[in-house]
């Protein structure tokens, strides 16, 4: 299927979804955008964690949770993380 046909096929769907589920495709667009924009941007622009460094090192990078997607979370970095080298 080429791009055009692709996007036509979407725009067909989603002028026959209800608001609802509209809104549905919507959040999940948003997710998408959020996750490259990480992905591109902020893991790639912190610093290696170097050997020989401690748990208090590590808490600078670290952060408090907030919000409800940490399985999402949790997934991506299953999906994106090197294997360690020892």
């Amino acid at each position: 299927m080429t791009y055009l046909e692709l996007r036509q096929k979407i725009e067909q769907q989603l002028a026959q979804l209800p608001p609802d589920q509209l809104s549905v495709v919507s959040d999940f667009l948003d997710s998408l955008q959020i996750r490259r924009s990480i992905s591109h941007q902020t893991l790639r622009r912190l610093p290696p964690v170097k050997r020989g460094s401690k748990g208090a090192d590590l808490l600078k990078l670290a952060g408090s949770w907030q919000g409800d997607d940490l399985e999402e979370c949790l997934r991506f970095v299953h999906e994106t993380r090197s294997k360690a080298q020892f």
